[in-house]
């Protein structure tokens, strides 16, 4: 595949954490310079994250974006309006908290309309993220991972997240829930090394991007997808060029067409301008 292909209009897909935003959740000038040229050359930019919409941050939204895919592919949003939403069944969500509880993991319920998380879940996120050098969090979209959001409610949620820096939890997990669910790793900050994300089977982000492109006029030859972990890697190889960022994983890497430069390194510009959409 040409990695190079002429500058017809395209849709572009990009994930938030380690490939829009910085470990701090800035998003680089460059980035931001880069995705206003390519909407201005008639190009489609959309957000394309694991996190529920709740979770975008202000400094994300700020860009300025054509509609998103979000919750891992559980949502879509295109001209206002919400064209794919999921959900886990109730007796689903029990199912897998259950599971968790019983494995001693925290995490949090993440939706559309609310989040809920445990205690430990909770205080974790606070700690860590405070050791990563977050001074505000309740001004982040990550604010959702540190506050009291009451009991927890088992209904409308699209996937969930836990945490740990216990490198084995994510092994006991997938063991316990991968023939039934999706495990994957992610890049949201403070996840530590044995968090990850649940998400329902078939539910991904390639699956909502390809109903998406029809509402566009477009295929998935005209898609291009940018990202770094493993909730990505069904974007990057359906879409017509799949782009991983140079800080992303090594399945990130192989699953993907070209590499570019790493997020503090004006990677995503650098991918732009390879393409040629700006």
């Amino acid at each position: 595949m040409d990695a190079s292909m002429p500058s017809r209009r395209r849709a572009i897909f990009l994930d938030i954490d380690g490939t829009l935003t910085t470990d701090l959740g800035d998003v680089p000038d460059s980035a931001h310079s880069a995705i206003k040229q390519a909407q201005s050359n008639g190009h489609l930019v959309f957000l394309a994250t694991g996190r529920s919409p709740l979770e975008i941050d202000a400094r994300v939204d700020a860009v300025g974006f054509d509609g998103m895919v979000a919750g891992a592919g559980a949502y879509v949003r295109y001209n206002g309006t919400w064209i794919v939403d999921r959900h886990l069944t109730e007796a689903e969500a029990v199912s897998v908290t259950r599971t968790l509880d019983e494995l001693g993991v925290d995490y949090s319920l993440q939706g559309r309309h609310a989040m809920h998380t445990t205690v430990g879940h909770r205080l974790r996120m606070r700690r860590v993220l405070a050791q990563l050098g977050f001074t505000d969090i309740e001004s982040t979209g990550l604010k959702h991972h540190v506050i009291d959001s009451g009991p927890l409610r088992l209904d409308q949620t699209a996937k969930i997240v836990f945490s740990s820096d216990d490198e084995t939890t994510f092994v006991r997990v997938e063991e316990h829930l991968g023939n039934d669910y999706a495990i994957v790793g992610g890049t949201m900050p403070g996840l530590g090394g044995g968090g990850g994300e649940i998400s329902m089977l078939g539910v991904h982000k390639a699956a909502a991007i390809e109903e998406l492109l029809p509402e566009l006029g477009l295929t998935l030859e005209d898609a291009i997808a940018v990202g770094d972990s493993g909730n990505d890697l069904e974007m990057l190889v359906a879409c017509g060029v799949g782009v991983a960022m140079g800080n992303g994983t090594p399945a990130a890497k192989d699953a993907a067409d070209i590499v570019t430069a790493s997020v503090d390194e004006d990677g995503l510009r650098a991918a732009f301008e390879q393409l040629g959409l700006i």
